[in-house]
């Protein structure tokens, strides 16, 4: 199994294929994401990923293979 990487710079510097997410959270959850993206100016998208990348980093003893 390969070992997921969240430091990774993925796609740097390159075309990167891309993939869908979904999901359903609560709406005042999502009203405040959308508020904090546009104050920041920063893609929902990107924010999504940096989230992703944080939980991730934040599981990473949890998914590592029990050897």
């Amino acid at each position: 199994m390969q070992k997921l990487s969240p430091d990774k710079d993925f796609g740097a510097g390159m075309a990167e294929e891309t993939r869908e997410v979904r999901g359903r959270i609560p709406k005042d959850l999502k009203i405040a994401f959308e508020i904090a993206c546009a104050r920041l100016e920063v893609t929902q998208t990107a924010a999504i990923e940096e989230a992703i990348k944080d939980w991730l980093k934040k599981k990473e003893s949890e998914l590592a293979p029990n050897d």
